[in-house]
């Protein structure tokens, strides 16, 4: 009689909303007595009251009242997060700190006159990848208000000078040749640069693309190479400069090795190799080899002594030898310098033709061995090689022949050279100009040497 009077008590729905209305979560309690279960539409309309109306997990809401899952913290509506912006990024192809250290190669050898001083860069090379901010996307939250997302920021970079925006401003290139270093915020190019002191252990071998200036000078067993031009304010003392510009060496070089497709002009030269396409100048020339596609010029006080010295079109110097009659070659003209190639080529093919017949003998000999029978494989290699070698030697001797008939065509003709003495020239000199040779045996003063009836001879200045 008693559970007859208990009062049915409904299933009630309970919601808990998050402060920044991001999630709505609901609870519904076990009917009591008879009381109404819980429905879909009862949680629904909870929600409406609350002002929820984006979000909301239908499927779930109605699988937990299916589920009749009394008393359990259920989600019921989630917002949609904003997606923030991406910020902008530069991403460096190069390392922005300069580290001075040995540089190692891709076989782990160690060049500990290579410190990485310079770093070599040519126009369009990629110096970094620029990427653009995103916008992002806003999101909503449960009651159908939208969240402002954050949008991303540009990237912060700087555009250095000899580098340039390209790809619709998402890569920085280089718009020059030059050295590239970053500083005051931005990488740059230099076309030029200049070393301070001299090129020793302290700055290694330089090898760069544009223009060189050192203020000192460089030490032995240094290199200091130049797609432009090099100058040089002290000595280079057994050392190497190569360069596809001029050379000038303000104070001198001694024991040296320079080239240049230019111009070379040093403060004097001792003992050294130079070789030039334009003009090789000194005041001083002692010792050593000297090669000029254009002229070989001893200015101001204007010695050579010693040596060998070879011009294409001119020579002019003050004093040429020595009191002491030092031995002194001086070359002139396109002739006498394919004079001295077919030299070599014949000396050349005199001792190839030498080398071949030895081993035409040995080819011979195991000749008669293999008609006696089958060569044992030792002699079969050296049967082997022997051919392949008189065959590559009996193909060299055929070329330089060829080069040799060629030489002999263009030594018919004749250039009008000579060689400037403004003061006087020694005994112990010998002049060849072109296919003409002459050992000076007196001292002459203020002459030109030039060629007439197919020999040298001095005619005054």
């Amino acid at each position: 009689m008693a559970e007859e009077n208990k009062i049915p008590v409904s299933s009630t729905v309970e919601l808990s909303i998050d402060p920044n209305h991001t999630t709505a979560f609901f609870s519904f309690s076990r009917p009591e007595n008879g009381g109404a279960d819980m429905t879909v539409e009862k949680i629904m309309h909870a929600l409406e009251e609350n002002f929820i109306s984006y979000g909301i997990l239908e499927d779930d809401i109605k699988y937990a009242v299916e589920q009749k899952r009394y008393d359990e913290n259920i989600c019921a509506a989630k917002w949609k997060a904003p997606i923030n912006g991406i910020d902008g990024a530069v991403q460096y192809y190069f390392n922005r700190e300069k580290h001075i250290a040995p540089v190692e190669d891709e076989h782990g050898v160690v060049d500990f006159k290579n410190l990485g001083l310079i770093n070599n860069i040519t126009a369009g090379t990629p110096i970094a990848e620029i990427s653009f901010p995103t916008d992002g996307e806003p999101g909503m939250d449960i009651t159908g208000r939208p969240v402002p997302q954050k949008v991303g920021t540009p990237a912060k970079y700087n555009v250095g000078a000899g580098t340039q925006l390209v790809n619709n401003d998402t890569q920085i290139v280089a718009s020059i040749n030059g050295n590239l270093v970053y500083k005051n915020g931005a990488f740059v190019v230099e076309e030029k640069i200049v070393i301070n002191g001299d090129v020793d252990v302290s700055s290694g071998n330089i090898d760069f693309i544009g223009d060189i200036t050192i203020k000192g000078g460089v030490f032995e067993g240094f290199r200091v190479v130049s797609k432009r031009n090099i100058t040089i304010m002290g000595l280079v003392t057994s050392a190497e400069i190569i360069a596809d510009g001029d050379v000038v060496v303000k104070g001198g070089v001694i024991n040296s090795k320079v080239v240049s497709h230019a111009n070379v002009k040093v403060g004097f030269c001792e003992n050294s190799d130079i070789t030039a396409d334009g003009n090789v100048e000194s005041p001083s020339f002692v010792g050593g080899e000297i090669f000029a596609s254009e002229k070989i010029i001893a200015s101001n006080k204007g010695v050579m002594v010693g040596g060998k010295y070879t011009a294409l079109n001119g020579v002019e110097a003050s004093v040429i030898g020595s009191e002491n009659y030092t031995k002194t070659l001086v070359t002139l003209g396109n002739n006498a310098v394919l004079s001295e190639e077919r030299e070599k080529l014949e000396k050349e093919n005199s001792q190839m033709e030498d080398q071949a017949d030895q081993l035409g003998k040995i080819l011979l000999t195991l000749s008669e061995y293999a008609k006696k029978g089958k060569l044992p494989p030792d002699r079969e290699q050296m049967q082997t090689d022997a051919r392949r070698n008189r065959l590559r030697l009996l193909n060299q001797m055929r070329a330089n022949k060829k080069r040799i008939s060629e030489i002999d065509e263009a030594l018919q003709l004749t250039q009008n050279l000579f060689v400037a003495v403004k003061r006087m020239i020694y005994p112990g000199v010998t002049l060849r100009i072109n296919s003409s040779v002459l050992k000076v045996n007196s001292v002459e003063n203020r002459v030109r040497a030039t060629v007439q009836g197919g020999d040298i001879v001095f005619v005054p200045l």
